[in-house]
């Protein structure tokens, strides 16, 4: 007996039995099927959800007065490294005997008080100039080292002591081509 239930093998003959093999597999591949369907949509719903707000109504978020920025550009290469702030004319800093010239001659400490002719240095009078500006791209040649690139970028991205950004927090990193 199979949980106290009748199977039909007893009796006149006329029953079947009722216990069967149910096959699971076609089941298992229709649910794993839909749940990745569901999964999938899941996401896209996510990612192309617009905030849309009526034209000529009270808006809840104060616009901001916009600030002139320029795009602003440091490109690491095999000699050194150049900067391009809008259309003006490159600065070049060329590459020093220890590596690329970030900030004073310590490769791994960068502070605000740097030498003029550095990266560093050379950021700090673009945003003296253009205090609104954040955004800064970094551009890399083919063969460059990944330690170099984070050197940079954390140079880009520099902080005072209060935690503060001093230069650029929004960077953009591509490759030269």
């Amino acid at each position: 007996m199979a949980g106290g239930m009748d199977l039909g093998t007893g009796g006149k003959g006329k029953k079947r039995p009722l216990d069967t093999a149910i096959n699971l597999v076609p089941f298992i591949d229709l649910m794993a099927v839909t749940i990745s369907f569901l999964i999938m949509t899941a996401v896209w719903n996510q990612i192309s959800r617009l905030q849309v707000s009526q034209a000529g109504g009270i808006s809840t978020e104060e616009k901001k007065p916009e600030t002139p920025t320029l795009p602003l550009t440091v490109v690491v290469g095999e000699r050194g490294l150049t900067i391009v702030l809008g259309g003006s004319s490159p600065i070049d800093i060329p590459k020093g005997a220890a590596g690329y010239v970030l900030c004073h001659t310590s490769k791994d400490r960068l502070d605000d008080t740097c030498e003029a002719k550095s990266l560093v240095g050379e950021l700090l009078k673009i945003k003296a100039e253009i205090p609104g500006q954040r955004a800064i791209t970094v551009q890399v040649e083919d063969g460059i080292h990944y330690g170099d690139l984070v050197r940079v970028l954390d140079a880009c991205n520099l902080k005072n002591a209060a935690n503060e950004f001093l230069l650029f927090p929004d960077i953009a990193v591509s490759a030269i081509g």
